[in-house]
């Protein structure tokens, strides 16, 4: 009898501290996303505003780089929630820290490239957060609809612009991924990409491009899988 009591009182017990984590997490994880939009908002406030004429953005890129020096371009994609500055990233530092190198569990839209926007493809990173922030709409690419009606979208740097042409979207496994072009030159990574595509896309001459990758929530309604997202475009210079 008593053995039955001290194993309901400590369940019980475990219910309680399981419930109170969860809940701090919750708290947590709510801090830091309206900590990350607000300092967003704020960095557009501050740098961006928009031509009455050509209606383009207009970026302080000097105010940028007081901000942080890993500030390199800016991507925005209409009708979603992307509108967030790239940062340039060695050691992946980036995945848990905010664009003013604050921890955040967000993290930041960042590249590893070396060279970014100059290299033949430039591949992008991003969360896919549940809190529908950083590169959670990628997902929506999937859908025919939404595909078709939004294929481009903006990259803004100091020294040009550039407008991105989606060519071809999928989810993959990772490793699978990394296997299937690892030995591929850039000519054979491009015919790979459009067979990969879900949908088949027309595309003009490409010779440089964009890779948009973020975590895919595919067959898992609350952890994402090993597979990812990836939304690849060709990148033109537009000024």
């Amino acid at each position: 009898m008593k053995c039955r009591k001290f194993i309901l009182i400590f369940t019980i017990l475990v219910f309680i501290i399981v419930f109170f984590i969860s809940c701090y997490i919750i708290l947590k994880d709510l801090k830091e996303l309206e900590e990350n939009n607000k300092s967003v908002e704020n960095l557009i406030d501050e740098t961006i505003k928009v031509n009455n004429e050509s209606k383009e953005k207009e970026i302080d890129w000097n105010y940028l780089k007081l901000v942080n020096e890993d500030i390199i371009a800016w991507i925005e994609i209409k009708d979603t929630n992307i509108n967030y500055p790239i940062l340039k990233d060695k050691d992946n530092y980036y995945l848990k820290h905010s664009f003013d190198k604050k921890y955040n569990s967000n993290g930041s839209i960042f590249t590893t490239n070396i060279t970014p926007f100059e290299d033949k493809e430039t591949i992008i990173y991003g969360h896919n957060m549940r809190n529908n922030s950083m590169f959670s709409n990628l997902e929506k690419y999937l859908d025919e609809n939404f595909l078709y009606s939004h294929l481009k979208f903006k990259i803004y740097t100091p020294k040009c612009n550039y407008e991105a042409t989606i060519f071809s979207v999928y989810s993959i496994d990772f490793e699978t991924e990394i296997n299937n072009i690892k030995l591929l030159d850039f000519n054979e990574r491009l015919n790979y990409y459009k067979n990969a595509s879900k949908y088949k896309i027309d595309s003009n001459k490409i010779e440089k491009i964009i890779k948009l990758s973020t975590c895919s929530y595919i067959n898992a309604k609350t952890r994402p899988t090993n597979q990812r997202y990836y939304i690849i475009a060709n990148l033109c210079e537009i000024n």
